[in-house]
């Protein structure tokens, strides 16, 4: 009898050690993997997996994170940035990967100008989605943020609007930024850089425009480039960095002019990359002009290097002037590449686009000088620049506008430099005309041989369009009475 009893008590601690055993085992904590993906299939890293509001492990690359399962732990929440969270049961032990889908919150909307004119190649950026406007000036951005939307481009001033997470389209607008400029010969800004800071204090300048590479060749500022110093450019003659501080200390807005194929220096230092003249197989030149190869890749690859080193030590926007042809040629001026109306248009144009591609990454605008014919001949004039096609890449195009560079009948004047505000009104308003699309126009005006009366006049001819400026005087002697005063 006490045998049995023995044996039967030897048998239900049996069973209760198996169920103990069993228990213990079902509430252990083992890994699994969980599989974070959007609602189109995209694996989310930087998701992050709760458990009563503490996290405990966050997705990589492939949007999987290891996760302990055990009964205390079944409940998690998955969030990730720009998508809509949720809570998962997991009440038995996976025998795989457990996959959790997250709903993307999509920001749609427009950028348009004061005007409502569409803005293309505007950025939005909402937290981790990031994205640029299309022609329309519409935009799609998946995994958006809510809060607040930064929108931004290229020489226009930057905005923001809140989004709260919901749908619909939300309209956005922005405007471009007027600058109001004068030009800083490197001589000029050698001798009293200060000068033009001082100016800017008392008048309505709101930019300045300095000179990096000029006419001559000669680099102004510190520059390290190798071409530049392989053929003697470099003068260094002030420090573009501490100029480019001190312009944003004061709020001012900073452009660099940089002379691309006009370049006596390096077309005589390294003829290779100049334009040649096949009767004497050296630098074609012509009135002490001399130009580098537009369809030379070297030539191209120097001033855009120029570009983003000036770019990298603190400019807001990059002029390319004499991005052109040379105007006068002969039967033996050659070209790598030719230099039929496909070859200078095409050449032109994607030099441009070069510039754009290499210097928005680096938050610089993409200007470029062209004649003031421009704005109204349907040709390229001979030299590549075409209005249409310019005005389709840069972010700002300055026709100069020069009344003494209009010869005799030119919008029915017999001397067009005697009628200065006249000129620039008809000139501003065929190119106004004829834009392919929103960009900024900030033209050149002419500060030599007139009277402060005479620039005035000009300066009212733009401003009334809506229009900024920038004032040229080649040894940057300023008509400083053209200028209103500040208060």
């Amino acid at each position: 009898m006490a045998r049995r009893t023995q044996f039967r008590l030897l048998v239900a601690l049996t069973i209760v050690w198996a169920l103990w055993a069993a228990w213990s085992l079902l509430g252990r904590a083992t890994p699994y993997t969980l599989q974070v993906l959007d609602d189109i299939g995209t694996p989310i890293a930087a998701a992050s997996v709760d458990v009563d509001n503490s996290q405990i492990g966050t997705s990589d690359e492939q949007g999987r994170v290891e996760v302990e399962w055990s009964r205390s732990t079944s409940v998690l929440e998955v969030s990730a940035a720009g998508h809509i969270s949720q809570k998962i049961t997991v009440a038995e032990q996976p025998d795989g990967v457990v996959d959790v889908v997250l709903k993307a919150r999509v920001l749609r909307g427009r950028v348009t100008d004061t005007a409502g004119s569409p803005v293309e190649a505007a950025r939005v950026v909402a937290g981790p989605a990031s994205g640029v406007t299309d022609d329309d000036g519409r935009f799609s951005l998946r995994g958006a943020e809510p809060g607040a939307v930064q929108v931004s481009r290229p020489a226009w001033v930057d905005t923001s609007f809140d989004w709260d997470g919901g749908v619909g389209e939300s309209v956005v607008q922005m405007e471009p930024f007027i600058a109001r400029a004068v030009h800083i010969s490197g001589e000029a800004a050698e001798e009293d850089i200060g000068h033009f800071f001082e100016m800017a204090e008392t008048t309505e300048l709101n930019a300045l425009m300095i000179d990096l590479k000029d006419e001559s060749g000669l680099v102004w500022y510190d520059s390290a480039d190798p071409t530049a110093s392989e053929v003697g450019a470099i003068r260094a003659a002030y420090s573009l960095r501490e100029i480019a501080d001190r312009a944003d200390q004061e709020d001012l807005y900073l452009i660099g002019r940089l002379v691309v194929f006009s370049d006596p220096t390096a077309a005589v230092l390294k003829p290779e990359i100049a334009v040649l003249d096949s009767a004497t197989n050296q630098p074609y030149v012509s009135n002490g002009q001399y130009f580098l190869d537009p369809t030379d890749p070297d030539a191209r690859a120097y001033g855009l290097a120029l570009a983003a080193e000036a770019c990298e030590m603190g400019l807001d926007e990059v002029q390319f002037d004499y991005v052109r042809f040379p105007d006068k040629r002969t039967e033996s001026t050659t070209f790598d590449g030719g230099v039929s109306l496909e070859m200078r248009t095409r050449t032109i144009v994607q030099f441009l686009e070069d510039a754009v591609a290499l210097l928005h990454p680096m938050g610089c605008a993409v200007g470029a000088d062209v004649f003031g014919f421009t704005t109204t001949a349907i040709d390229d004039g001979g030299i590549g620049q075409r209005w249409e096609d310019v005005t389709s890449v840069v972010d700002v195009a300055s026709p100069m506008v020069y009344p003494s560079h209009y010869s005799a009948g030119w919008y029915g004047f017999e001397v067009p430099n005697d009628h200065p505000g006249p000129m620039v009104t008809r000139a501003i308003e065929d190119g106004m005309e004829r834009l392919p699309r929103n960009v900024v126009i900030r033209p050149w005006l002419q500060d030599f041989g007139y009277t402060a009366d005479q620039v005035r006049a000009q300066i009212d001819s733009a401003e009334r369009f809506g229009l900024g400026w920038m004032l040229w005087n080649a040894k940057s002697s300023v008509t400083v009475d053209a200028l209103s005063r500040l208060e």
